[in-house]
């Protein structure tokens, strides 16, 4: 009996921690439940709400397409709008780089147009040889020693003799004879003997003789006959420029440029200053006249010269086009401290 009522409180207690067990269980049970319950109402919202995100811009664009049947007009007038603003945009880059381009084209290419009154001057010609030009001892230059011939109308010479610090001379030559001109002044005389592009100045000067070699180099005369006159121009600062191109009584070719309080004056007696009638690569024929520092002439490309040029003047004149044009610069020499 006693064993029965042992086995039967086993029994009952056994019931007991199984009926707790089964009870934590259904408690857990639930948790999981209340959580995915959570989670799923979660996802039908966010469902919903893009559901009718999307549902509302399928309404916006079903309103636009209605607008743009009922008024046509509208998108073309905003296409075009778009449009005039890409093309003013592109515009101002074009004409930014158009304005950079002109800017670095003026540095070396800023003909103007000017007037121009051409002015006669009276042929040599006495069908003798023409043995005018200058003539150097040295080099490419006229600084140690030259002889510059330049035939006159009557078919005498204008002569200038230079030799650095033992003679000099400036007057009147004449024909004696084929390749031989003869000199006199108050203080010597001599004779000229041309061969080629050489001379030879045999000097008497106070009972003695010299003798001075010039065949290093001759430059020819410019004949600028065709350029002969005057231009002019105004500056945009209203300011009047004169530009003159002609022969001195001496027939020695000159340019003289004005303006304002300003008068620059070119001649040509390498290798200082020059006048040159040039073919250039891109203007044809032109008038150049420049006062530099270079022992030679320009090449036949003048602004690709004066890129790298060293001195503070030149001048250029181009009649090739259908009106007569006239670039001149200076420079300003900057003095370092």
């Amino acid at each position: 009996m006693k064993i029965k009522r042992l086995t039967a409180s086993f029994i009952i207690s056994a019931m007991v921690i199984g009926t707790v067990g089964c009870s934590d269980k259904i408690e857990l049970s639930n948790d999981s439940y209340e959580n995915d319950s959570t989670d799923q109402v979660t996802e039908d919202l966010s469902a919903t709400e893009e559901a009718e995100e999307n549902e509302e811009i399928e309404e916006n664009e079903k309103a636009i397409e209605v607008e743009e049947k009922d008024n046509p007009e509208a998108d073309e007038e905003a296409d075009e709008d778009n449009s005039k603003e890409s093309d003013k945009t592109r515009e101002d880059d074009s004409a930014e780089s158009d304005e950079a381009q002109v800017n670095e084209e003026d540095d070396f290419n800023d003909f103007v147009e000017v007037s121009f009154e051409h002015v006669d001057y009276p042929e040599v010609d006495d069908d003798k040889p023409d043995y005018s030009g200058i003539y150097c001892s040295e080099g490419f230059s006229t600084t140690y020693g030259y002889c510059e011939l330049i035939k006159q109308e009557d078919g005498s010479y204008y002569c200038e003799i230079f030799e650095y610090r033992a003679y000099t001379f400036e007057g009147e030559a004449n024909y004696k004879s084929d390749n031989l001109l003869e000199f006199k002044d108050d203080y010597s005389e001599g004779t000229i003997t041309i061969e080629n592009d050489s001379v030879t100045v045999s000097v008497n000067s106070g009972g003695s003789e010299s003798e001075y070699v010039y065949d290093s180099q001759k430059y020819e005369m410019p004949e600028i006959d065709e350029y002969t006159g005057v231009y002019t121009y105004t500056t945009k600062d209203d300011e009047l420029v004169t530009i003159t191109v002609g022969y001195d009584d001496n027939r020695v070719p000159f340019v003289t440029v004005e303006k304002g309080e300003e008068t620059v004056s070119f001649e040509h007696m390498p290798s200082d200053r020059g006048i040159w009638i040039l073919e250039d690569a891109l203007y044809g024929n032109i008038l150049y006249a420049s006062i530099e520092d270079e022992a030679w002439a320009p090449d036949s490309e003048v602004f690709s010269f004066t890129r790298n040029y060293s001195g503070d003047k030149y001048v250029v004149i181009n009649l090739g086009g259908d009106k007569p044009m006239v670039y001149y610069k200076t420079y300003e020499p900057v003095v370092m401290h």
